[in-house]
């Protein structure tokens, strides 16, 4: 781990193409993930990302500073690393920089209105997926992954969510609190839906990195593909079996695509309005 950012990360964080994901805690004290492509660099110590569209994420760093985040290239090359948030501004070069990039200077809807700072805290070498093991233990998933849905149960996801969360090739990220209180993100794209309630996954080939995952322990899943369709999941984890395999039991269902953010599960009790 490094605590400063060289050129060549400056460099590719500053693309335009590449997934940005951001772990934040939210105000149930469990991790909270949001694709975030405007995430990059300034300096050589500090990250920023730009807001166009309301969001928990940019609420949960006002109360908890502590984040997490992921960047990743079209090459599959990836850093994480964690961060603190320190202000935000809604004017100056940077918010002028974000709104002079095409995909906000041609937006009608869209635009870059407040550009958030953080302190990094510290950032891992490069690293690259290792897509042969991932389809690999994608495959051994998608077999085995009949042996965990649970029966004669209220639906938990809705119908889109299980078909998208269960394609492999959607990507998914799974993050957790570590010990130092900081969210602590970790591409799981082999992660696959069993039913509505539950996600499945292994401990191939993260193995050092998910060790550090306890049964009990509440983490989040973010389901993302390139498409910019979403859907986060919150719940507990239930330990890796003997196999290598594990499963979150999911509890909370967050729609994160725009224009509307909102819980899905539980679902919240429409009331009457009296006029």
């Amino acid at each position: 781990m490094k605590d400063f950012l060289t050129e060549e990360m400056r460099t590719e964080f500053e693309k335009s193409i590449k997934i940005g994901v951001v772990a934040t805690i939210g105000e149930d004290q469990l991790p909270h993930m949001t694709v975030l492509s405007t995430l990059m660099g300034k300096g050589n110590d500090q990250m920023m990302f730009g807001k166009f569209v309301e969001g928990l994420s940019k609420e949960n760093i006002l109360n908890h500073p502590k984040s997490g985040f992921l960047i990743m290239n079209p090459e599959k090359v990836f850093w994480t690393g964690k961060m603190t948030y320190d202000h935000f501004l809604k004017e100056g070069e940077d918010l002028v920089l974000y709104n002079n990039q095409p995909l906000y200077r041609y937006n009608t809807y869209f635009g870059i209105n407040t550009v958030y700072y953080f302190r990094l805290k510290e950032i891992s070498d490069q690293q690259t997926l290792p897509m042969g093991k991932i389809i690999l233990n994608s495959l051994k998933i998608l077999m085995k992954k009949h042996r965990f849905v649970e029966k004669n149960i209220p639906p938990i996801m809705k119908p889109w969510a299980v078909k998208f969360t269960g394609k492999l090739d959607t990507l998914m990220f799974l993050a957790y609190l570590g010990d130092d209180g900081y969210p602590i993100i970790i591409p799981c794209i082999q992660a696959q839906s069993a039913g509505s309630s539950r996600i499945i996954l292994r401990d191939d080939p993260y193995r050092d990195q998910l060790s550090k995952l306890k049964q009990g322990m509440k983490i989040a899943m973010l389901a993302f593909s390139m498409s910019m369709e979403t859907v986060l999941l919150k719940g507990s984890f239930s330990g890796f079996d003997k196999r290598g395999y594990g499963f979150m039991q999911i509890e909370i269902v967050y729609n994160s695509m725009p224009p509307v953010h909102g819980f899905v599960y539980p679902e919240t009790p429409i009331e009457a309005i009296d006029f």
